[in-house]
């Protein structure tokens, strides 16, 4: 789900003591199944790419996570903890103001899944337009390029709502029109500079994640969708 984690986000998400999951993990690096390596101080894990039946294990792992609950699925999404309330309003006037000068955006898509799913690049024009001090819409136009090389045009229009009382920032997609919004999820602040879904977004039994990040120039929204035929990462950046 997560692509890679440190003993320690394994042991808050799974609830278990630190010591054992240490030794299992040396376990399963020692099986050649995993690998770790370091950034700074902190040992990261991954799946080994070179390990022989990788692919059957990570769809034995997706198939188990497409059966848990709602809640059992955010639950190992892994996220940081949550900021205090004056962090909180930091981070969501910093989004509203980055968000009021966005006007072109990139993306890219990636999926794992042998099923189906789709990989590429695009990029296109961004017309804002502030329905209120609150609400904000998304006009989105550009090109889309697939791994063959293919290119095809698309629109997408996106709502983003900012509750101020709860710190919470509403996004949807209006696919559909203005007066039937398909809801995504809610996003929190979760850093100085990252908000999170606060739940996962449940689609025809897919799961939606979101995360966003603000950096000097733009605002990075990545997304992650596991589902019984999908696993797929996208990662937009707008400017």
């Amino acid at each position: 789900m997560n692509g890679k984690c440190c003993g320690t986000e394994l042991h808050r998400a799974l609830q278990t003591a630190l010591t054992p999951l240490q030794k299992a993990l040396a376990r399963l690096e020692k099986g050649a199944v995993i690998t770790s390596y370091y950034e700074g101080k902190t040992r990261l894990y991954h799946f080994n790419p070179a390990y022989p039946v990788l692919q059957e294990l990570e769809a034995l792992l997706k198939k188990t996570y497409t059966l848990l609950p709602p809640l059992e699925k955010k639950k190992y999404y892994v996220i940081q903890d949550n900021p205090n309330s004056k962090e909180r309003y930091e981070t969501l006037f910093a989004f509203l103001d980055k968000l009021q000068k966005i006007r072109r955006m990139t993306f890219s898509a990636k999926t794992q899944s042998a099923e189906t799913g789709w990989s590429g690049k695009g990029k296109g024009e961004v017309l804002l337009e502030k329905t209120d001090g609150s609400t904000f819409l998304f006009h989105e136009k550009g090109t889309w390029q697939n791994k063959e090389g293919e290119e095809f045009t698309f629109t997408n229009l996106f709502r983003w709502t900012i509750d101020r009382h709860a710190g919470v920032i509403a996004l949807e997609h209006l696919r559909r029109g203005m007066d039937q919004p398909v809801f995504l999820f809610h996003l929190a602040p979760t850093g100085p500079f990252s908000l999170s879904s606060v739940n996962s977004h449940l689609c025809e039994g897919d799961t939606y994640f979101g995360q966003i990040h603000l950096d000097p120039y733009s605002l990075r929204l990545n997304w992650r969708v596991i589902g019984p035929k999908k696993n797929e990462d996208i990662r937009y950046v707008y400017h």
